[in-house]
């Protein structure tokens, strides 16, 4: 009512769409349900930030640097 604008979690009143071909055959990423075509709520509401780093440390150097005679005892490169 207020922005005017369809939405909500669980008690939310949606539009009915549905299509003859998602109707047959066992398609289990669709639930169907009165008056609701869509995922369940919780993943509805979920959303994820993505940006970018300007430095990425993948922490694939030793820490110390009395640590690096220890790495390459076994071997390995620091």
């Amino acid at each position: 009512e207020i922005t005017g604008v369809r939405g909500g979690i669980h008690n939310s009143v949606t539009r009915i769409v549905t299509k003859p071909t998602h109707m047959i055959g066992g398609y289990a990423q669709y639930s169907y349900g009165f008056n609701y075509y869509g995922t369940i709520g919780t993943n509805r509401d979920e959303f994820v930030v993505v940006r970018k780093m300007n430095k990425v440390d993948w922490l694939d150097t030793p820490r110390d640097d009395h640590l690096a005679p220890a790495f390459q005892a076994q071997g390995e490169n620091p």
